[in-house]
Formats: C-alpha cells, sequence, structure tokens
C-alpha cells in the first residue's frame, strides 16, 4: 500500500498512543499503571483519533475511524492477555500473542479508515463535511 508520509507519521503517533497503554493495562508494564482501566482508555482512544484525524484531509472521518481503532487496540490486547492466561494457566506469553490481540482489536477501526476515511488515488483531496 502506497502510503504518503503524512499517514506514515500519524501511523507511528497511533502506534505509540495506543500500544504502550495497551501495555500498561494487561500488566506488561506494572510499575507505569499510575491511571485507572478508563484513563488509559480515554488516552489510546483520544491519542488514536489524533492520529486519525493527521493522516486523512477527512479529518473528521478520519479521527472516527482512529478513536475506534485506537480503543480497539487496547480491548483486543487486554482480552486477549485475559483470556489466554484463564485459559491456558500461563502467563509467559510470546511478542507475536499480543500483536494479534491487538490487530483483531483494531481491524475495525482500520477497516472504516481505509474505505471510508482514506483519499484514494483519484479522488478530490478536499475536505468533505460529514
Amino acid at each position: 500500500m502506497n502510503e504518503s508520509p503524512r499517514e506514515t507519521w500519524a501511523a507511528y503517533l497511533g502506534g505509540a498512543v495506543t500500544i504502550i497503554p495497551a501495555m500498561i493495562v494487561s500488566g506488561f508494564m506494572p510499575k507505569w499503571n499510575m491511571l485507572p482501566f478508563t484513563g488509559w482508555l480515554a488516552i489510546a482512544t483520544v491519542g488514536a483519533g489524533i492520529a486519525g484525524a493527521i493522516a486523512t484531509p477527512r479529518w473528521a472521518r478520519g479521527a472516527l475511524a482512529g478513536a475506534l481503532a485506537g480503543a480497539g487496540v487496547l480491548l483486543g490486547m487486554s482480552l486477549y492477555v485475559a483470556l489466554r492466561a484463564a485459559l491456558t494457566g500461563n502467563n509467559t506469553f510470546l511478542k507475536i500473542e499480543l500483536g494479534i490481540g491487538a490487530v483483531l482489536g483494531a481491524a475495525p477501526g482500520m477497516l472504516l479508515f481505509t474505505h471510508w476515511a482514506r483519499v484514494k488515488p483519484g479522488e478530490d483531496d478536499e475536505e468533505e463535511s460529514g
């Protein structure tokens, strides 16, 4: 997929504001856990919403899709860790397992961004209201 520099930097921002809170909530950075779950969820949701708005000229659509993806990453990773630990009784995780939870959680928001908010080649780059 051809990404513009704007989309690339927005992806880095979105990754930082979602992965770090998701790791904290999931218990992989316990000394950093200084907020309640809803605080970390708000940081991931608002941060990814801002990243989504930066990524596309359709900023309102990008913000909504980004917020959905950000909340999904945090919820997906924390649910995956909780379910997997409950089912297996093992608290040792591979890095790829955390990625599975994050990708599954982010998928609805990323699909929404790709098909609704992202400007495709040949389309008008101007912001559409609504």
